[in-house]
C-alpha cells in the first residue's frame, strides 16, 4: 500500500510522473481552486464524456460556495461534502495511491483534495463497445441472436438478464502486474461445488504475470495443468444462454474483459459435442442431430487412418480389395493423406488472413481448380479426395473449434502410426487415444465422463436429448450442492 500524501502538490507531482502527464496526451489533469480550496482531477480521455467532468466541477463549486457562506473550513469537511454532493451512483474513496492509479488507468475519475490523505473515485466509465451481435460460432436457426462483446459490464448484464437468481455471483479479480485486466469468476452460490470453486479461485489469484493481452487463452493456460494435452480442458462460448444453462448445472464461468469468449469450467468431452441447436428443436429432432454430431466427431478422427489400415490389409485379405483406389498414383496413399491434411490447414489459415470479400473466391480456387487439377494429373487419387473431403466436412461440423483442432492432431498421429507400424499401429493409436481421454481430468472431473467412468444416466443424456420436464437432476460428476433441478 502506498499512502496518499495530504499535501496536494506532492501528490500531483507523484501522479504526474507515474502516469506521464504531459507525455501521454490521453491522460488528463485538471487543477481546481475555489476560494482557496484546491483539488486535482485525473482521468483518461476516451473513457468518459466531457459532460461528466463538468458535473464534477459544478458539484465542487457548489460545495465550496456553501462552505464559504457557512464559514466551514477544513480539508476533511471539504472531502466529505464533495463525496456526498457528487451526482453519480458509483463513488468510492481510498487512501491507497496504488489503488487510485489503477482506477485512473481503468477509466474512473480520481479527485485529490489538498489537505486530505485520500482520493475520491467516481466511476463514469463509458468504454468504446460494439452492440451484442449474433455469435460467430454455435449459431442456431431459431433462438437468441445476442452474443457477448468485448466489454465486461455488457457481458454481465446479458447474463443477469437470463438469470435473476439472487445467488448468482460475479467475483471481480485483477490479473497482470501491468495490464490489470479485469477477470470475473461467475457461479451460482447455492449450486456450485465449493471445493471446485475454491480451486478455481485459488488458481486465478495465484496468476503471476505482467499482462494477459491474449485474454481468455492466457487465463486458460494458467488455470489448466495439462499444458501439452491437445484436448481443451475448458469450453469457450459467446452465447449467454449457453453460459446460463451451464451455471444452472453447477459449472463456473470466467469472463475476461476485452474478450467476447467466456470460459466454462470444468468441462468434459461430452460438453464439446453438444450444441444449443439441439434445444431449439423437438426432442426427437434434437436427438437425431446429436447423433449426427457424434458421428461427425468419430469420422473426423477415425476415417482416414482406418481406411489406410484397410488398404494395408487388402494385400492379404482379398475381400477388402474394394477399399483400394482403382487408379494408382505415383505418390503413396499415406503421403497423399498427409499432404491433403497440410493443404487443408494452409487453406484454413489463408481464408482467415484473406479479406472477407476475397474469401469465397479463395475457397473456389483452392477447392475446385487445385483439387480437380491434382486428381487429373495424378497427384491424388479420387478416392483420397473423397475420403479426406468427408473428413474435413465432419471436422467443420464439430461444434467446438477447440475439439476439432485436437481431433485433427490425433488424426495425424493415427495416420503416422498406421503408416509406420501398419494396421496394428492404428489399433494401438486408437487405444492410446481412449487412454488419453480416460486419464484426463478438468479440475478433478473425469474428462471422458460418462463413458469413463461409466454413468448410465449421463450416457443416456449424451445420446438422447430428453424433454426438459424429464430432466430432474444436475450433472452428478460436478457434485453440486443442490443436485435437484426441481423447485417448489
Amino acid at each position: 500500500m502506498r499512502p496518499i500524501n495530504a499535501e496536494l502538490d506532492r501528490v500531483v507531482e507523484e501522479v504526474n510522473q507515474t502516469l506521464g502527464v504531459g507525455v501521454s496526451f490521453d491522460v488528463l489533469y485538471r487543477p481546481i481552486d475555489f476560494s482557496g480550496m484546491r483539488l486535482a482531477v485525473y482521468g483518461l480521455n476516451g473513457f468518459f464524456q466531457s459532460l461528466f467532468v463538468f458535473d464534477i466541477v459544478k458539484a465542487v463549486e457548489r460545495v465550496a460556495q456553501r462552505m464559504a457562506e457557512n464559514k466551514v473550513h477544513g480539508a476533511k469537511a471539504l472531502g466529505e461534502a464533495i463525496y456526498a454532493e457528487l451526482p453519480f451512483v458509483q463513488v468510492d474513496r481510498t487512501k491507497d495511491l496504488e489503488k487510485a492509479l489503477i482506477n485512473i488507468m481503468s477509466g474512473p475519475i480520481a479527485i485529490f483534495v489538498d489537505g486530505q490523505s485520500e482520493a475520491i473515485l467516481v466511476d463514469t466509465r463509458l468504454y468504446p463497445a460494439r452492440s451484442p451481435d449474433d455469435p460467430a460460432v454455435e449459431r442456431v436457426v431459431r433462438g437468441p441472436r445476442d452474443g457477448y462483446t468485448e466489454t465486461l459490464v455488457t457481458n454481465v448484464a446479458l447474463t443477469r438478464r437470463r438469470l435473476r437468481d439472487p445467488g448468482l455471483r460475479f467475483e471481480l479479480h485483477q490479473v497482470g502486474q501491468r495490464s490489470k485486466t479485469d477477470v470475473c469468476l461467475v457461479y451460482i452460490n447455492d449450486i456450485v461445488n465449493p471445493d471446485l470453486l475454491a480451486a478455481v479461485r485459488k488458481k486465478i489469484q495465484g496468476i503471476r504475470v505482467d499482462g494477459i493481452p491474449m485474454a481468455e487463452q492466457s487465463i486458460e493456460e494458467f488455470l489448466i495443468d495439462n499444458k501439452w494435452n491437445p484436448y481443451p480442458m475448458a469450453r469457450y462460448t459467446e452465447r449467454p444462454d449457453v453460459v446460463a444453462t451451464h451455471l444452472l448445472q453447477g459449472y463456473m464461468a470466467i469472463f475476461v474483459d476485452t474478450s467476447p469468449e467466456v470460459i466454462i469450467l470444468p468441462t468434459t468431452f461430452v460438453d464439446h459435442v453438444q450444441h444449443p441447436e439441439d434445444y431449439h428443436q423437438t426432442p426427437l429432432s434434437g436427438t437425431y442431430m446429436r447423433w449426427i454430431l457424434l458421428l461427425s466427431v468419430i469420422l473426423s478422427v477415425l476415417l482416414p487412418p482406418v481406411w489406410l489400415a484397410l488398404i494395408q490389409l487388402a494385400s492379404s485379405m482379398p475381400a477388402l480389395h474394394w477399399v483400394v483406389p482403382h487408379k494408382e498414383s505415383f505418390i503413396p496413399i499415406w503421403m497423399q493423406m498427409v499432404f491433403a491434411e497440410m493443404g487443408m490447414d494452409i487453406l484454413r489459415r489463408a481464408v482467415i488472413n484473406t479479406p472477407m470479400p476475397l474469401g469465397n473466391a479463395l475457397g473456389i480456387v483452392a477447392g475446385v481448380i487445385f483439387g480437380q487439377t491434382a486428381v487429373t494429373v495424378g497427384l491424388y487419387s479420387a478416392e483420397v479426395m473423397v475420403f479426406m473431403a468427408v473428413t474435413f466436412v465432419a471436422s467443420f461440423a464439430t461444434s467446438s473449434p477447440e475439439l476439432a483442432a485436437a481431433n485433427r492432431l490425433v488424426r495425424m498421429m493415427l495416420l503416422i502410426l498406421t503408416t509406420l507400424i501398419g494396421p496394428w499401429g492404428c489399433v494401438v493409436g486408437i487405444l492410446g487415444w481412449f487412454a488419453l481421454l480416460g486419464r484426463s481430468r478438468s479440475f478433478g472431473v473425469p474428462y471422458f465422463w460418462p463413458i469413463l467412468p461409466f454413468h448410465f444416466y449421463g450416457f443416456k443424456q449424451m445420446l438422447v436429448r430428453e424433454p426438459l420436464p424429464d430432466i430432474k437432476t444436475r450433472i452428478s460428476a460436478l457434485h453440486p450442492v443442490d443436485p435437484d433441478k426441481r423447485t417448489g
